[in-house]
């Protein structure tokens, strides 16, 4: 697989599904849905234009780009948090990052140890993998002039707030399951040693991170020091420095991410939210298409075979079973309308976070992980495909009466309605 191939096939892939976006959501598909099919044909056992098995470390290949691609996305996705949103949503959020996160990780470990005929400690593993709301997904949905017309500003920062602090917070689930399954029986200690203190210098780092960005770029910006366009990709900039820097201390750059946008955000205030939405959209964009093209053609076909019905009756376990229960219970605390609970409940994405920590987990050894890696990637390909037909179906739902004006056949001129 040369590399011109790859930089011609990514190009073309992020222009042919970026600027035709709007009209993508009105036919009731999604950029992700369509860089995933586009990397199956493209791929080994279709056209064979992209090898990724060719090369010696594919799955790091992937891992890295999806690694990059979640800071990118979750440092986005905090820059547009501010104060007022955490006040309205710590209630909201908090639940759903607790017993909807833990209820979510035992759902989905249950039907892995009941469909796929794995050991306890193997399916809690594959129930952690796939327990992260994706950002990246999960961004497609609630932003953009669709959503911003049609959902709530609550509805909206609750799915973000959840998809961006739990990516991070599944580490702890990952982590417990893959040292049990490597660590010798009386190691315990070191588990919680090495869990605790990822998330810790995640957190540390990226209130740190964020806190003094923050302070330099509002310095810069107050003194005309950078020009014009340095505002937009500082905020690109803090995403690769959290990601490096907090790996490099040995803690979770994925949390770290979340952690320092959403400090950034806090220090700058709203000044520059439209600015920092608009560039988000960007970079999601030129991130996204790249990672699920090069996941279509990774996916594993032989290790889907060999999963079989149980294999596809896991994929639907973990649409159906893993969130829509789980979600309404964490929010029944809440008070949150009726209409919310439904929408939170059902959309839940899995994404390019359980791709990455599908390939995070290669680096132990599991003897049990071809099995592992096939049972997530069904999983993943099943919730991008479900998610992208009811995205805007669920909005128009949601918005009722209202959403008339807003969502036209495609071939009208405007999606808000304006003539």
């Amino acid at each position: 697989m040369s590399t011109d191939a790859v930089l011609i096939v990514m190009g073309a892939a992020i222009l042919g599904f970026g600027l035709p976006s709007t009209i993508v959501k009105r036919l009731w598909l999604s950029v992700p849905l369509l860089a995933l099919v586009a990397g199956v044909l493209l791929g080994p056992e279709a056209l064979a234009v992209l090898r990724p098995d060719t090369l010696a470390e594919n799955h790091k290949v992937l891992e890295e780009l999806a690694r990059v691609t979640l800071a990118v996305s979750l440092v986005g996705t905090g820059l547009q948090f501010q104060r007022a949103d955490l006040r309205a949503n710590w209630k909201r959020g908090g639940m759903l990052l607790t017993v909807g996160m833990v209820g979510m990780w035992l759902t989905t470990s249950a039907g892995a140890w009941l469909l796929l005929d794995v050991e306890p400690w193997i399916a809690l593993l594959i129930g952690a993998i796939l327990t992260p709301t994706d950002p990246v997904v999960a961004s497609s949905l609630v932003t953009g002039r669709l959503a911003e017309a049609n959902l709530p500003r609550w509805l909206r920062r609750s799915l973000q707030l959840e998809a961006g602090a739990n990516d991070g917070l599944a580490l702890v689930f990952v982590l417990v399951s893959a040292l049990v399954l490597t660590l010798p029986g009386d190691e315990a200690g070191t588990i919680v040693e090495e869990t605790v203190g990822q998330v810790a210098i995640a957190v540390a780092a990226g209130l740190l991170i964020g806190f003094v960005t923050g302070k330099l770029v509002d310095l810069a910006e107050d003194h005309q020091a950078a020009s014009a366009g340095y505002f937009l990709v500082s905020a690109l900039a803090l995403a690769l420095l959290t990601v490096g820097a907090v790996h490099a201390l040995g803690g979770t750059g994925v949390l770290a991410s979340f952690v320092a946008g959403v400090t950034f955000s806090l220090v700058l205030g709203e000044r520059y939210a439209e600015e920092l939405e608009q560039m988000q959209s960007a970079l999601e964009h030129l991130l996204v298409v790249p990672v699920f093209v090069f996941f279509g053609a990774v996916v594993p076909w032989e290790g889907w075979t060999a999963l079989g019905w149980s294999g596809i009756a896991f994929a639907l376990w973990a649409l159906m079973v893993r969130r829509p229960g789980i979600a309404a219970l964490a929010l029944a605390p809440t008070r949150t309308p009726r209409r919310g609970v439904a929408f939170l409940s059902w959309y839940g994405p899995l994404g390019v976070a359980a791709i990455y920590y599908a390939l995070f987990v290669e680096r132990y050894g599991l003897e049990e992980f071809d099995r592992v890696f096939a049972a997530c990637t069904l999983a993943i390909a099943v919730s991008v495909i479900a998610f992208s037909v009811t995205a805007t179906p669920g909005v128009r739902r949601y918005a009722g009466r209202k959403a008339r004006t807003t969502l036209r056949h495609p071939l009208t001129k405007d999606i808000d309605g304006a003539p």
